[in-house]
């Protein structure tokens, strides 16, 4: 088996210095996993924004979209968790591309080995004032106001909101310390889970405390990470140096 685990490409985002790099870079991964991927994991921030309305989706992802229709006809088990940046996934990714989507963490087990995935966003002491937004951005009631905005104008503020957050993340949090996230991690360990999988610090790395692993995505701005699993051993890996 391969199990493969992404997060952070925040596609679509303006901001983003070299767009034909990311493209180019995330389609030859794509194109190559396909060949031997039984799982997909996005771990949150897939998209710099997402938000469904009734009958619309953003026409800027049609190329990946295909992409994604395709691992399905493969037969690759697709999930995909929320990030703080494509929280309002909606019903789209369930019923036409069989990826199952998730709002918050998920728990699974590979080859009897246990897995805690989670975004990662609000896990510090200090982010009180993020995890109250989450709450009222991510209620029912707010996201049907917000559907009631025209698509063109609430992607278009939407995207303006996306941008400030993802600065904060690229560049204040990788001078951050990591304790918090280590000590996470090392929560789920004690729960008897084998490896802790995150993202949302654009910051890849790898923490291991007796014979467990957690491990940061980091994200594919700057960094074209990714981990694959292949049934014995979690490994952390960049784009294109690692793909052998």
């Amino acid at each position: 088996m391969k199990a493969y685990f992404i997060s952070d490409l925040h596609l679509g985002a303006r901001e983003i210095e070299d767009k034909e790099k990311q493209e180019k870079l995330f389609g030859d991964f794509l194109t190559h996993i396909e060949s031997n991927a039984s799982h997909l994991f996005i771990v949150g921030d897939f998209f710099d924004f997402w938000y469904e309305y009734r009958t619309v989706i953003p026409k800027q992802y049609f190329p990946v979209l295909c992409t994604l229709q395709r691992f399905h006809e493969k037969g690759i088990q697709m999930h995909y968790l929320a990030g703080n940046h494509d929280f309002a996934l909606g019903q789209f990714f369930d019923r036409y591309l069989n990826i199952r989507t998730y709002s918050d963490d998920l728990s699974i087990t590979l080859v009897g080995k246990k897995f805690y995935l989670f975004h990662g966003d609000g896990l510090e002491k200090k982010d009180r004032g993020y995890r109250l937004l989450k709450r009222i951005l991510r209620s029912s009631t707010n996201q049907k106001l917000f559907r009631l905005i025209h698509p063109d104008f609430g992607i278009r503020l939407a995207k303006l909101v996306s941008g400030t957050s993802r600065k904060y993340n690229t560049t204040d949090n990788q001078s951050r310390s990591e304790e918090e996230y280590f000590a996470f991690a090392e929560e789920r360990f004690a729960e008897g889970y084998d490896y802790v999988i995150m993202g949302h610090r654009h910051n890849p790395l790898v923490y291991e405390k007796e014979g467990k692993k957690y491990v940061n995505l980091g994200d594919w701005i700057y960094h074209y990470s990714y981990a694959v699993f292949d049934g014995e051993d979690l490994q952390l890996k960049y784009w294109p140096t690692d793909h052998k």
